[in-house]
């Protein structure tokens, strides 16, 4: 039996899987979780050492080649390591994430998360920028980065919206520049909805 599923077949069983996606640069062809919500973009729940829940990945949809499962075996071992820890089933975020284009998922992210990240794998290959929003607009992204320091820079630096290639919130590493880096120089920003 093929291990190889569709993006939908693994969103309606919940098995952890491995995304394949097409080269972006060294370190990005490969996502591991559990598919969540599909979309224009797709919602993943990480796992981090195949147990721990460890935030949410927006991939974009096209970028995806296949999606294969775990062997049975080790799906079983995923989730009882991961119950007893108290991280299984993965949890749905708590937002509704508008997955039709990535500016909807940096709208819905930044109300509810101070801090995500983006990556732009096409430019930068195995980087990714933490901050908050600091303007949004149809073009692109102005976020107000924060260092490996917990320190903010003045100002935003800017993405285009199409060169972004992944939103990730909610982990442990970003959880970690929330709570510990420097306070905000700045406040946060309202989104409005379009």
């Amino acid at each position: 039996m093929s291990r190889t599923v569709s993006l939908d077949e693994a969103r309606t069983t919940g098995a952890v899987v491995t995304i394949h996606r097409r080269a972006l640069g060294p370190d990005t062809g490969r996502l591991d979780g559990v598919v969540l919500a599909t979309g224009v973009w797709t919602l993943v729940g990480s796992l981090a050492d195949w147990a721990h829940a460890d935030g949410y990945e927006a991939i974009r949809t096209e970028d995806v080649t296949k999606v294969r499962r775990l062997r049975r075996a080790n799906q079983r071992l995923v989730e009882r390591a991961a119950a007893g820890l108290g991280t299984w089933p993965l949890p749905h975020p708590d937002l509704a994430v508008d997955l039709a284009s990535v500016e909807g998922v940096v709208r819905s992210v930044a109300r509810t998360s101070r801090l995500l990240a983006v990556h732009v794998e096409g430019e930068s290959p195995g980087e990714y920028f933490p901050g908050a929003v600091g303007d949004l607009t149809d073009e692109g992204l102005g976020l107000r980065f924060i260092d490996t320091a917990g320190r903010w820079e003045a100002a935003s630096r800017w993405f285009g919206l199409d060169e972004i290639t992944r939103v990730s919130w909610g982990s442990r590493y970003l959880d970690m520049f929330d709570r510990y880096g420097d306070r905000p120089p700045f406040e946060p920003r309202e989104l409005s909805d379009r």
